[in-house]
């Protein structure tokens, strides 16, 4: 019944479908078997071969050592560098020496046969068999292995071979070539010829049991195969029925299988297009969608527009609260701008806080900006998340089909230009994308690269600004309030100023590469380098006998982030030579704010021994908060309250607040823009500590700026006794 239902064919063929499986199965086992002895007799011969040549190497090295210390002064003559003997002078040299009876008598007992030592230039100086003295052998591949330091053997066989003892017949050799060193430097090479017969004897017979043992084992294990194979075959018609039946079981399950990966592809598929964190389409299904869009747009003469949402300063929430309150952020956020969203658009996270929202409308240009301004008033109103009230604002930027880009890249790029408009624009807001923007992006794009090269280029200077006060017993003591009469002022110390002159662009106003460089990254090298030049000027003026007290140097909130800031200060000051004091590093409010651990960072700048200033203060807006935990002793008056003096009461107000705050906690202060007499007699009146502006020196170059600093130490400013604004000028202007 088995062989019945196994065979499709006619009576005759299912008779013989049970010999035909056992008969198959013998000529390809035996097939099998042949091929696996010859690849066994194969794998033995070679790796007895390898055995027999690594053990014969090994006793020619050691040979070889053994030579060297024992004959290597005997062959120094023959060996000696430069010498140019004919093959019978050296012949001659070998028989004088009694290098053969020396070299014979040393192998004597050993399994080496014949020995030949060449020069660097492949001629033999020395063999056992004096015939071969003279020979050259340049292009012998194993002299030139052993001159690299690599030995090389090879193992043959001989008929006739010319050994110490005389000529020896039917002989296996290894010959090694060794380097021949003498004080570590390879001079020459040795080649030795060793009687290997025995081993070679040894293999052989070796080999022929192992090829005896493993056929027999091989046909041992052929005939147990063969009747597990006879045995098989009953057992194969036996589950032939039992496999029928459950064939159709499996058909059965296979098809509920199907079922299930199809959903599980279904799902898997939603997951790729789909950000896990919010369930909202991904990069990935927005670009698909968009161009789908965009196809669509094109055949049906239609618009739309590309939004693209950028949160505003999500990161100082996920920094301060945690990621896990920034991803229920995320997912808030998520939700509220799925709601405003029609069913017919799409609203995607494109990864970190951008997501990006595709509308099809008649009239992109009418509808893109009410939807945006939804968008920004759903984010209006406060969060509960972790017991935290956040509120949070966007930045969106808008292109639309076709004028802003025909293709779902040039739709991206240009609302995500748009967006950063947005964001440079004071945030919370959308804008539309306008060509300009990407002139922009190309030319600011353009000025990083020139800024990057500018420092190997030489392009980058300093310039100085001189900063006078009043003498005092110390520098950096406070002075009593200026009453009308009293010194002059004096020059007390200089503000480096970074200068760029490009070769392409000119000159460039710091207040576009500083910000760019501030941007791209650029700023810490820039820092450094403005840090280390200024610390070695202000070296070379005091030994050229100018004694200017200190520099100041602005610090960047990207500087101050560094871990290595302090050691960055602390190299500039070692390389210069300076004290740390010599050093006022200023740092505006809103790098106090906005640098992570910068109250840290501060407190180890000052435990250095720098001194610390907070440039531009009264512009911030939580500086008063900050100021008793910061380890500063200035405070930098900014320039926009010195111009308002004598034309708005609040300015003045301002800053008279600010010199008694200053004066009660016992800090300095400076005063920035002074041009007119009117400012510098209002700002004395109050006690300002230090003036700094137009009015006694616009920044110069190092060589200038030394010159005038000398004349207004020999000449200070004069302060007469109730001394009038156009006195306090005439002074200055005299000066």
């Amino acid at each position: 019944m088995g062989e019945a239902a196994i065979a499709s064919g006619p009576p005759s063929d299912k008779a013989a479908s049970p010999f035909r499986l056992t008969r198959y199965f013998s000529w390809v086992s035996l097939g099998l078997i042949a091929l696996a002895a010859l690849a066994l007799g194969y794998f033995a011969q070679s790796l007895t071969l390898k055995v027999v040549s690594h053990m014969a190497e090994r006793r020619n090295e050691a040979m070889t050592a053994v030579f060297t210390n024992v004959l290597g002064q005997d062959f120094a003559p023959i060996t000696a560098p430069g010498l140019q003997l004919n093959a019978e002078q050296l012949r001659v040299l070998a028989q004088s020496l009694g290098l053969h009876t020396k070299t014979a008598a040393l192998m004597q007992g050993s399994e080496i046969v014949k020995v030949k030592l060449y020069n660097r230039q492949g001629l033999t100086l020395y063999s056992s068999d004096p015939k071969q003295i003279g020979e050259l052998k340049d292009d012998n591949p194993g002299i030139q292995s052993a001159l690299r330091g690599a030995a090389q053997s090879m193992l043959t066989h001989r008929d006739k071979f010319d050994a110490f003892e005389g000529q020896r017949a039917d002989i296996d050799l290894l010959a090694s070539y060794l380097p021949f060193r003498r004080q570590g430097e390879i001079v020459g090479v040795i080649e030795l010829y060793q009687d290997v017969s025995g081993f070679v004897k040894r293999r052989d017979a070796l080999l022929r049991r192992l090829v005896l043992i493993g056929l027999g084992t091989l046909l041992l294990l052929y005939a147990l195969q063969l009747l597990l194979v006879r045995r098989a075959q009953g057992i194969i018609h036996c589950q032939e029925a039992r496999l029928q039946k459950a064939n159709s079981e499996l058909d059965r399950r296979v098809h509920e299988r199907t079922e299930e990966l199809a959903l599980a592809k279904a799902r898997l598929e939603h997951l790729a297009q789909h950000d896990p964190l919010t369930g909202l389409p991904n990069r990935l299904l927005y670009i698909d969608h968009l161009r789908r869009q965009i196809n669509r747009a094109e055949r049906n003469l239609e618009q739309l527009a590309v939004l693209y949402i950028d949160l505003d300063r999500f990161k100082e929430i996920n920094d301060t609260l945690g990621h896990p309150v920034g991803d229920e952020l995320l997912i808030e956020v998520g939700r509220r701008l799925s709601a405003i969203v029609r069913g017919s658009d799409i609203l995607a996270r494109l990864g970190g806080d951008e997501f990006a929202c595709v509308l099809s409308c008649g009239d992109a240009a009418l509808e893109a900006p009410l939807v945006a301004q939804k968008l920004i008033e759903a984010l209006l109103t406060p969060m509960n998340l972790h017991a935290n009230e956040l509120q949070i604002s966007a930045s969106i930027g808008i292109s639309l089909f076709p004028g802003d880009g025909r293709s779902a890249d040039e739709l991206s790029q240009a609302a995500d230009t748009a967006m950063y408009e947005a964001k440079r624009a004071g945030r919370n807001r959308y804008h539309f994308y306008q060509p300009e923007m990407t002139t922009s992006a190309q030319d600011r794009a353009a000025m990083e690269k020139l800024l990057r090269r500018s420092l190997q280029a030489g392009e980058l200077d300093l310039h100085f600004q001189m900063k006078m006060g009043i003498p005092a017993a110390d520098l950096f003591a406070e002075p009593a309030p200026y009453s009308g009469a009293g010194p002059a002022l004096r020059p007390c110390g200089a503000e480096a100023l970074a200068r760029w002159h490009s070769a392409e662009l000119g000159q460039v106003p710091p207040t576009r590469f500083i910000a760019l460089a501030e941007e791209s990254g650029f700023i810490n090298e820039l820092g450094a380098w403005v840090l280390n030049k200024a610390c070695k000027q202000l070296k070379a003026w005091r030994d050229a006998g100018l004694q200017v007290p200190h520099v100041s140097v602005n610090l960047s909130v990207r500087q101050l982030e560094r871990n290595d800031i302090v050691q960055v200060v602390s190299q500039a000051l070692a390389d210069a030579q300076l004290p740390a004091e010599c050093l006022e590093l200023e740092i505006t409010e809103s790098v106090i704010m906005h640098a992570e651990n910068a109250i840290q960072a501060l407190l180890a700048l000052n435990k250095l021994g720098v001194r610390l200033s907070v440039d531009d203060f009264g512009t911030g807006y939580s500086s008063l908060a900050y100021l008793k935990l910061l380890p500063i002793q200035t405070l930098k008056i900014d320039r926009s309250f010195v111009t308002g003096i004598g034309a708005h009461l609040g300015d003045e107000a301002i800053i008279q607040a600010v010199i008694g705050m200053a004066r009660s906690l016992g800090l300095r202060t400076v005063a920035e823009g002074v041009e007119t007499p009117e400012q510098l007699a209002f700002l004395l009146r109050q006690g300002c500590d230090q003036i700094q502006g137009y009015l006694f020196s616009y920044p110069r170059a190092a060589a200038e700026f030394a010159a005038e600093y000398a004349a207004l130490c020999a000449s200070p400013v004069l302060l007469q006794a109730e001394a009038e604004p156009s006195s306090l000028g005439a002074a200055a202007n005299r000066a």
